[in-house]
């Protein structure tokens, strides 16, 4: 025998199911069968849908009845594809049950509908510009028009959520959309078909209480009772075309929950608007989501310990001094915050990759970014940027930059009991404006023992995009502060052309390393000569000898130092790695590099205005490609006299040495 139908167990949208499918198991010489339009009216005024969606919702279950003699729907349209799950639902569980079991709980389910009226509230969402001014005027008697649902449940004092409406985009909405308020009915529906159609009417309403702030729906994503709260909570089904719904209590019951933890402060205004059972509802349990992780096979009870477990942890503060300090393996100390400048070539970012494996062991511990004219804080920190959703559609969405991806990185080690090294490194510093990049950033490179000694504000975007992060309460994240276990190096070149200026606060932040023009030279291949020509004839000689020839003719004409030649200024080594065992391809390939990389750099850069001293070898020193073809045809007499001398005398004293440089 089968059992009562508990429609407690079933949800709304089963409810409506098991209406219509009961009628569809009715002939229509069916008393009971009169009853349909009357119920689906009592259903359409709770749910805000037309009497005419229940009707093609009962034809959908028509077909499955033979007995009640109808047709129903003749395509091959199946029972989920025209009315969803929960219908569906309905027909597998209860198709077999006698028509009185589910007679009697069809009856319940309009009787419940029938009586629910003094516990639910009117949602109403509005954008038209004139109607939402007098609503922020906080007006008595506002006059809402154009409605043409739920004229029954409008009756006198009913409480109004106040929600809204309007595209930002549009430059007479100058109000946040998003809940606003609370107010009352102040005058039932009148004036009906004011307009010349006999379905609309008006009613007023009276403001109780304006919140400073609008929620949004994402403000609710933690209170699972307010979805599809309409026009106001996260929507798991459109809303409604009309601007007034129907708001149960349970779910009005979660939405001033969520506004009161938001604001206690509003707690007398909601004393004052809602009945005194209302309330205690409202501040007793209400559902609401912890955010948390969870590993493949671990049970509900695994991440609750876990949690537990971790609660002293993750409540204490967003920042943590490990007391430890990191060093190389070889216990050379590294400082936090570092520049390395020097002449180009001298081997800078070299230095700071071969510090980089001494200090990370993993390649996701570090990033790097190079700065140029154009860079912005929103490349470096983060912004909202359009992106393809798995829908293929675009939306807006926070995207961190290097800076913020790495030091989130860096706060999440931080908070385990065995913390990593963390690195960013940027390449080329003073390309953009340091100070316009970094922004407020700046604050935090004041560090005492390695942690930021003064905390920065952070932006409601930040505070969000770290808090999801981290998975820890977004007030947590309203200070920010660099860890002890993270690390920004960067390279200058403090001399070269279109760099910016820094200001001494900005470099007072970090530590400046010089790369002396001469510190790498020992790196480079000792064992290989190039053939150049230096009198008439091709002779061996090393890059080195050129390259401190080349430095000394430049200190001659007053060059400063950080605009002379590094050894590293062009990559021999790597052409005698590839050219080794082909001399005449070496030395092709040397001779263009020297003309594209050394001699451009002299005529552009370097020796722009001294050309006639540099290019002493030539009639012409002005025009390049005259150099360039005086190269192929002299070799380094381009230089003049002098110079070749000079490289002879570094060949001898490399050799003098025991050097083969």
């Amino acid at each position: 025998m089968k059992e009562k139908i508990n429609i407690r167990n079933l949800n709304e949208k089963q409810h409506q199911a098991l209406v219509c499918m009961f009628f569809a198991m009715l002939p229509r010489s069916d008393n009971r069968y009169k009853k349909r339009d009357e119920y689906w009216k009592i259903l359409g005024e709770k749910f805000n849908i037309k009497p005419s969606t229940y009707k093609l919702n009962k034809d959908s279950f028509d077909k499955y009845f033979p007995n009640n003699g109808r047709k129903g729907f003749e395509d091959d349209r199946d029972l989920i594809t025209r009315v969803g799950k929960d219908y569906v639902s309905i027909y597998n569980k209860f198709k077999d049950y006698p028509i009185e079991i589910i007679e009697n709980a069809v009856d319940e389910i309009i009787q419940l509908y029938t009586n629910a009226y003094t516990n639910e509230f009117i949602t109403l969402k509005c954008g038209i510009p004139e109607t939402v001014h007098t609503i922020l005027k906080n007006s008595n008697n506002i006059i809402i028009d154009g409605v043409y649902t739920l004229k029954n449940q409008l009756k006198l004092n009913k409480i109004v959520f106040i929600t809204l409406g309007g595209d930002v985009n549009k430059k007479e909405i100058d109000w946040n959309p998003g809940f606003k308020g609370i107010g009352h009915i102040t005058k039932e529906p009148y004036d009906t078909g004011y307009s010349g159609d006999s379905k609309y009417f008006k009613f007023e309403i009276s403001i109780d209480c304006l919140f400073d702030n609008s929620y949004k729906r994402e403000h609710f994503f933690r209170y699972p009772d307010t979805f599809n709260a309409t026009f106001i909570g996260p929507e798991l089904k459109r809303d409604p075309t009309q601007a007034i719904s129907i708001l149960t209590e349970n779910k009005a019951i979660s939405v001033i929950r969520a506004v009161l933890d938001d604001n206690p402060s509003l707690k007398k205004n909601f004393d004052n608007i809602f009945s005194s059972k209302f309330m205690q509802q409202v501040l007793g349990d209400v559902k609401v989501l912890i955010p948390t992780i969870s590993s493949y096979g671990e049970n509900i009870e695994d991440v609750l310990s876990r949690m537990i477990n971790n609660k002293t942890k993750k409540n204490s503060k967003l920042i943590f001094k490990t007391g430890k300090k990191y060093t190389s393996s070889n216990n050379i100390d590294f400082e936090y915050n570092r520049i390395i400048f020097g002449a180009p070539g001298t081997g800078k970012s070299y230095t700071l990759n071969k510090d980089k494996e001494d200090l990370i062991k993993k390649n996701e511990n570090y990033e790097r970014v190079t700065f140029h004219p154009d860079y912005s804080y929103a490349n470096f920190v983060g912004t909202y940027k359009p992106v393809n959703n798995d829908n293929d559609e675009i939306s807006y969405k926070y995207v961190p930059g290097p800076f913020l991806r790495i030091l989130v990185k860096a706060l999440e080690s931080n908070m385990s009991d065995t913390p990593e090294p963390y690195l960013l490194i940027i390449e080329e510093i003073n390309r953009a404006n340091p100070a316009s990049v970094f922004g407020d950033i700046f604050q935090l490179l004041d560090r005492n023992n390695g942690v930021s000694e003064y905390p920065i504000h952070t932006s409601e975007d930040m505070k969000k995009y770290i808090s999801e992060e981290l998975k820890i309460p977004a007030d947590q994240c309203a200070e920010l502060r660099i860890p002890d276990n993270m690390f920004i190096w960067a390279t200058m070149n403090s001399a070269d052309q279109g760099v910016f200026p820094m200001d001494t606060a900005f470099k007072r932040r970090w530590n400046f390393e010089y790369c002396g023009i001469n510190k790498k030279e020992d790196e480079l291949n000792k064992q290989t000569t190039l053939d150049i020509i230096i009198n008439n004839d091709p002779e061996p000689i090393h890059w080195n000898s050129i390259r401190k020839a080349i430095n000394c003719e430049l200190t001659e004409i007053k060059v400063n130092e950080d605009k002379q030649l590094g050894p590293f200024f062009l990559n021999v080594n790597d052409l005698m790695d590839r050219y080794s065992d082909n001399k005449s391809k070496l030395q092709e390939k040397f001779n263009n590099l020297f003309k594209d990389k050394i001699i451009m750099y002299l005529f552009e850069d370097a020796a722009k205005q001294k050309k006639d001293f540099i290019f002493s070898g030539i009639e012409n020193p002005r025009i390049y490609s005259e150099i360039c073809k005086e190269y192929d045809e002299k070799g380094l007499k381009i230089f003049g006299e002098d110079f070749t001398n000079k490289v002879k005398e570094f060949e001898a004293k490399a050799k003098s040495s025991g050097d083969d440089l």
